[in-house]
Protein backbone atom coordinates (compact mmCIF):
# COMPACT_ATOMS: atom_id res chain seq x y z
CA UNK A 1 0.00 0.00 0.00
CA UNK A 2 2.77 2.28 1.08
CA UNK A 3 4.83 1.80 -1.99
CA UNK A 4 1.56 2.21 -4.17
CA UNK A 5 1.21 5.77 -2.69
CA UNK A 6 4.91 6.28 -2.91
CA UNK A 7 4.93 5.51 -6.94
CA UNK A 8 1.63 7.70 -7.10
CA UNK A 9 3.53 10.38 -5.07
CA UNK A 10 6.77 10.22 -7.78
CA UNK A 11 4.98 9.34 -10.99
CA UNK A 12 1.84 11.83 -10.49
CA UNK A 13 3.86 15.45 -10.66
CA UNK A 14 6.34 13.45 -13.25
CA UNK A 15 3.44 12.79 -15.69
CA UNK A 16 1.95 16.59 -15.13
CA UNK A 17 5.77 17.72 -16.35
CA UNK A 18 5.99 15.98 -19.36
CA UNK A 19 2.53 17.14 -20.22
CA UNK A 20 3.48 20.80 -19.58
CA UNK A 21 6.61 20.31 -21.49
CA UNK A 22 4.58 18.30 -24.53
CA UNK A 23 2.75 21.32 -24.82
CA UNK A 24 5.32 23.77 -24.64
CA UNK A 25 7.41 22.38 -27.09
CA UNK A 26 4.84 21.75 -29.71
CA UNK A 27 6.75 23.91 -32.59
CA UNK A 28 7.91 21.78 -35.64
CA UNK A 29 11.17 21.31 -36.23
CA UNK A 30 13.11 20.10 -39.42
CA UNK A 31 14.13 16.46 -39.07
CA UNK A 32 16.58 15.69 -41.81
CA UNK A 33 17.76 12.11 -42.49
CA UNK A 34 20.02 13.00 -45.40
CA UNK A 35 23.31 13.00 -43.82
CA UNK A 36 24.86 15.20 -47.26
CA UNK A 37 21.38 17.59 -48.09
CA UNK A 38 21.08 16.27 -51.13
CA UNK A 39 17.98 14.00 -51.08
CA UNK A 40 14.70 16.23 -49.90
CA UNK A 41 12.59 13.19 -49.61
CA UNK A 42 14.44 12.32 -46.12
CA UNK A 43 13.12 15.66 -44.83
CA UNK A 44 10.00 15.81 -42.14
CA UNK A 45 8.85 18.58 -39.52
CA UNK A 46 7.66 16.94 -36.57
CA UNK A 47 7.34 18.87 -33.29
CA UNK A 48 10.02 19.10 -30.97
CA UNK A 49 8.59 17.23 -28.18
CA UNK A 50 8.48 14.01 -30.48
CA UNK A 51 12.22 14.28 -31.13
CA UNK A 52 13.24 14.56 -27.60
CA UNK A 53 10.62 11.56 -26.30
CA UNK A 54 11.42 9.80 -29.11
CA UNK A 55 15.66 10.09 -27.87
CA UNK A 56 14.56 9.04 -24.74
CA UNK A 57 12.56 6.43 -25.42
CA UNK A 58 15.25 4.90 -27.53
CA UNK A 59 17.52 5.88 -25.14
CA UNK A 60 15.93 3.86 -22.15
CA UNK A 61 15.38 1.08 -24.75
CA UNK A 62 19.03 0.65 -25.70
CA UNK A 63 20.71 1.54 -21.98
CA UNK A 64 18.32 -1.26 -20.67
CA UNK A 65 19.51 -3.41 -23.42
CA UNK A 66 22.76 -2.81 -22.72
CA UNK A 67 22.80 -3.60 -19.48
CA UNK A 68 20.82 -6.97 -19.83
CA UNK A 69 23.78 -7.91 -22.47
CA UNK A 70 26.61 -7.09 -20.07
CA UNK A 71 24.87 -8.71 -16.67
CA UNK A 72 24.62 -11.75 -18.43
CA UNK A 73 27.34 -13.59 -16.56
CA UNK A 74 25.37 -12.88 -13.44
CA UNK A 75 22.41 -14.17 -14.85
CA UNK A 76 24.15 -17.46 -15.67
CA UNK A 77 26.41 -17.56 -12.91
CA UNK A 78 22.73 -17.64 -10.79
CA UNK A 79 21.19 -20.19 -12.85
CA UNK A 80 24.27 -22.29 -12.46
CA UNK A 81 24.23 -22.06 -8.12
CA UNK A 82 20.51 -22.73 -8.35
CA UNK A 83 20.55 -25.68 -10.03
CA UNK A 84 23.53 -27.10 -8.25
CA UNK A 85 21.71 -26.29 -5.30
CA UNK A 86 18.60 -28.12 -6.44
CA UNK A 87 20.99 -31.69 -6.70
CA UNK A 88 22.62 -31.09 -3.85
CA UNK A 89 19.16 -31.44 -2.15
CA UNK A 90 18.46 -33.90 -3.93
CA UNK A 91 21.52 -35.95 -3.26
CA UNK A 92 20.80 -35.17 0.54
CA UNK A 93 17.31 -36.36 0.43
CA UNK A 94 18.83 -39.58 -1.19
CA UNK A 95 21.18 -39.89 1.47
CA UNK A 96 18.49 -39.95 4.15
CA UNK A 97 16.18 -42.34 2.75
CA UNK A 98 19.14 -44.89 1.94
CA UNK A 99 20.44 -44.18 5.29
CA UNK A 100 16.30 -44.80 6.69
CA UNK A 101 16.59 -47.79 4.49
CA UNK A 102 19.55 -49.07 6.25
CA UNK A 103 18.76 -48.28 9.86
CA UNK A 104 15.84 -50.68 9.00
CA UNK A 105 17.41 -53.37 7.42
CA UNK A 106 19.81 -53.17 10.37
CA UNK A 107 18.14 -53.20 13.24
CA UNK A 108 16.81 -56.30 14.28
CA UNK A 109 13.14 -56.61 14.73
CA UNK A 110 11.66 -56.58 18.09
CA UNK A 111 10.66 -59.98 19.65
CA UNK A 112 6.82 -59.80 20.46
CA UNK A 113 5.48 -58.94 23.44
CA UNK A 114 4.05 -61.65 25.68
CA UNK A 115 1.11 -60.66 28.16
CA UNK A 116 3.62 -60.97 30.95
CA UNK A 117 5.88 -58.97 31.98
CA UNK A 118 7.02 -61.05 35.11
CA UNK A 119 10.23 -62.48 35.01
CA UNK A 120 11.05 -66.14 34.81
CA UNK A 121 13.05 -67.15 38.32
CA UNK A 122 14.36 -70.80 37.91
CA UNK A 123 14.64 -72.24 41.44
CA UNK A 124 17.86 -74.42 41.98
Amino acid sequence: MILRLLSFVILAPLAVLIVIFCVANRAPVTISLDPLGTLPQFVYDVPLFLVIMAALIVGVVLGGIGTWLTQGHYRRSAWRRKHEMERLKREAEDAKERLRQEREIRSPALPAASGSTALAVSRA
